[in-house]
C-alpha cells in the first residue's frame, strides 16, 4: 500500500519560484537556492522564460522507499513529461537517473484535465532525496505544479515491530539494526522487558511478556540475549543486554509481548483483514456488539475507525463466529458522522440481555489509500 510521506524539505532550482512566495526573478542572485519546509502540497509556478534544465528537490529528511508520486497541474499550463533524479547525501556527485532496463524513464505527468495523476515509478527507488526535472510541458512557457511523494520510510535502527500476534498488540518481537530485522532471545525476559517494548510502540502498558515462542517460525537471526530492561527505558534498544549471535542464545525460543491496547480500541476476529467480528476493548477486557439495530451505518463507522474506506456490508447472528467475554454494547444508533463506535448513542444504563449468537460483524471496503500527517 503506498503511502504519502510526510514533510520534507523542498529545494528548487534559481529560476523556478513558489507561487505563494513570489518574488521577482531579478531581486535574487543568480544561481541561489531557496529552501523552504512544505508538506510536499504547495503549488509551484515557472516564471516566463526557458523552462530546460530546471529542477525541484525534496530532501525527505531520512532514508525512504519511494514508489512514486502524486502529480497535478494546471489545465492549460502543466508538465506533460518528467524525468526523475535520486541520491542519497544530496551532493553533485551522488544523483542518479531513474532508469529501467539502462534506458532513462520519461515519465508521463498531467494530462491537461488538472487533476491529480499517481505515477508508479517502475522500480522502487531507496534514498533520501528526490528531484522532478519536467522535460516538456504545454503550449504556455511556464507551468503550474504541485506534487506529492508515494513510499514508506525505512525503520531506523532501534525500531521494533510485533510480529505473528492475533492482533497489533501482542506478537513475537523483533527488532532493526544494520538495515535488518532480527529477533530477540527469551532468556530472562520478563515484565520490565515487555513493558519498555508496549511503551515504545505507543501502549499503555504491558500485559504479559511472552516466552517459549517458536523460532523456527521465523528466519530472523537472534539479535539479543538476556536482556535486562528497568522499565523506564525509551527503547528496547536502550537496555542493557548481551551481544549475541543465534548460536549464543541458550535455547531456540525467543520472546514476545501482549500488550494493553488504549480504550475503545476496536478489532475484527474470525474474519479476514477486512471483516470481521466486531470486538470492543473497555474496562480492561475485550467484548463484542449485539446485532439489535445493526445496519451498514454503524458498520461504516467501524471500518472508518479501523482506517478503511467504508462499510461493504453490516453481518449480524454470529456470522464470524461467537465470541466470549461481555457485551459491551447493544441498541448502537450512529449517524454516520462519529470518528469511533464508542461515540455512538447505545443503551446506557440497563445490563444487555444480548447472547453472543447476536454478535455484530463487517465487511469493510478496502482500496483506499491511507495520507500519513505525522
Amino acid at each position: 500500500m503506498c503511502l504519502k510521506v510526510a514533510r520534507g524539505t523542498v529545494t528548487y532550482e534559481d529560476r523556478l519560484h513558489q507561487a505563494l512566495n513570489w518574488m521577482s526573478l531579478e531581486n535574487r542572485r543568480a544561481k541561489q537556492s531557496v529552501t523552504y519546509v512544505v508538506k510536499c502540497t504547495r503549488w509551484w509556478i515557472c516564471p516566463r522564460g526557458k523552462p530546460e534544465g530546471q529542477w525541484i528537490q525534496v530532501d525527505l529528511g531520512q532514508y525512504t522507499a519511494i514508489t512514486g508520486v502524486i502529480v497535478q497541474g494546471d489545465s492549460s499550463s502543466h508538465i506533460r513529461t518528467f524525468a526523475v533524479n535520486y541520491s542519497n547525501t544530496g551532493e553533485s556527485d551522488d544523483w542518479q537517473k531513474l532508469t529501467d532496463r539502462g534506458q532513462t524513464v520519461q515519465l508521463n505527468g498531467d494530462n491537461g484535465r488538472g487533476k491529480p495523476v499517481n505515477v508508479t515509478f517502475p522500480v522502487v527507488l531507496m534514498a533520501r532525496f528526490l528531484r522532478i526535472l519536467p522535460l516538456t510541458w504545454s503550449s504556455s512557457s511556464y507551468y503550474w505544479l504541485r506534487f506529492e511523494v508515494l513510499g514508506c520510510r525505512v525503520p531506523s535502527s532501534g525500531a521494533i515491530r510485533l510480529v505473528g500476534g492475533d492482533d497489533k498488540w501482542s506478537g513475537q518481537v523483533e527488532i532493526y539494526r544494520h538495515d535488518a530485522w532480527g529477533a530477540v532471545c527469551d532468556s530472562s525476559w520478563d515484565m520490565k522487558d515487555a513493558t519498555t517494548v508496549c511503551h515504545q510502540l505507543g501502549f499503555i502498558e504491558a500485559l504479559e511478556a511472552k516466552t517459549g515462542l517458536s523460532s523456527r517460525e521465523s528466519d530472523r537471526p537472534i539479535v539479543m540475549n538476556r536482556v535486562a530492561c528497568t522499565g523506564t527505558e525509551r527503547r528496547l534498544a536502550d537496555c542493557p543486554f548481551v551481544c549475541t549471535g543465534s548460536q549464543q542464545c541458550n535455547s531456540s525460543t525467543v520472546a514476545g509481548v501482549v500488550c494493553k491496547p488504549r480504550p475503545d480500541v476496536v478489532r475484527l476476529v474470525g474474519g479476514s483483514r477486512t471483516s470481521g467480528r466486531v470486538e470492543i476493548y473497555r474496562g480492561g477486557s475485550w467484548g463484542t456488539i449485539c446485532d439489535s439495530n445493526w445496519n451498514v451505518t454503524d458498520a461504516g463507522i467501524v471500518c472508518r475507525q479501523l482506517g478503511f474506506s467504508g462499510a461493504l456490508e453490516a453481518k449480524s447472528a454470529a456470522h464470524f463466529g461467537q465470541g466470549s467475554g461481555p457485551v459491551h454494547m447493544d441498541g448502537v444508533a450512529c449517524e454516520g458522522s462519529e470518528e469511533k463506535i464508542t461515540d455512538c448513542p447505545s443503551y446506557c444504563w440497563e445490563e444487555t440481555s444480548c447472547s453472543h449468537s447476536h454478535d455484530a460483524g463487517v465487511i469493510c471496503s478496502d482500496g483506499n489509500t491511507v495520507t500519513t500527517n505525522k
